[in-house]
């Protein structure tokens, strides 16, 4: 069982919550995002994981019967006990004690999956988490006030990421939306802004590891 909720804050790309129904191995596609995750295991204990932004797939693997539930933040919000560039295409374990986190030299209790937004409200009242307007407005193309170098110093510090590998990560989810949603292979590849058929399929090879064509075909499947 997966679920996944677009959230009321703006700084909140999405909030989720999945039950493993049996042991296995999933892929959870590159992604400019960065997730902190808790998960109940089965012997009933605890782990909280910053899951930092990534270049390629991240294979997981869940265990039937445990629960995970998260919040995935967006991309200008920056962690101000940890830099992201740090936990880039990996995870870091968070101390856990009883029912309760570190983060930084904050303890919190570990939140259920319904107080996730009002957690993540309370990790910004804090400022362990802090949204950064100057990225978000230059992620919508606003990069007033940046020069090239100071923009691509300034964007790393923050996203842990370059602005040009966050635009290929959006492309490639642009292009997996339009395969999802009935177009051609020739005409996701021009609507996401490819420069070619080919270009495309290596870019979701690489951020997806999936083909085009296994796209549709999976889609397909499920229909």
């Amino acid at each position: 069982m997966y679920i996944q909720e677009d959230s009321s804050l703006p700084f909140i790309n999405c909030i989720w919550h999945a039950i493993a129904e049996h042991d296995g191995v999933y892929t959870d596609p590159a992604n400019e995002f960065w997730c902190l995750g808790f998960a109940k295991h089965g012997d009933g204990s605890l782990s909280v994981e910053l899951y930092g932004p990534s270049l390629h797939p991240r294979v997981l693997q869940g265990h039937a019967g445990e629960e995970y539930w998260g919040i995935e933040f967006k991309a200008y919000v920056a962690l101000a006990v940890m830099s992201k560039g740090g936990i880039l295409n990996t995870n870091a374990l968070l101390p856990v004690v009883d029912t309760s986190f570190l983060i930084g030299d904050q303890r919190y209790a570990i939140p259920i999956y319904s107080e996730l937004e009002r957690f993540a409200q309370q990790l910004q009242e804090d400022r362990v988490i802090m949204a950064d307007q100057r990225i978000d407005r230059a992620l919508q193309g606003d990069d007033a006030g940046f020069s090239e170098r100071s923009r691509q110093r300034y964007f790393k510090s923050v996203t842990g990421l370059t602005k040009k590998q966050i635009e290929q990560l959006q492309r490639a989810r642009h292009a997996y939306y339009l395969l999802q949603t009935g177009s051609s292979l020739p005409q996701a590849a021009m609507v996401a802004g490819y420069a070619d058929q080919p270009h495309m399929t290596r870019s979701l090879k690489l951020l997806r590891g999936e083909t085009p064509a296994q796209i549709i075909a999976a889609h397909l499947a499920r229909a």
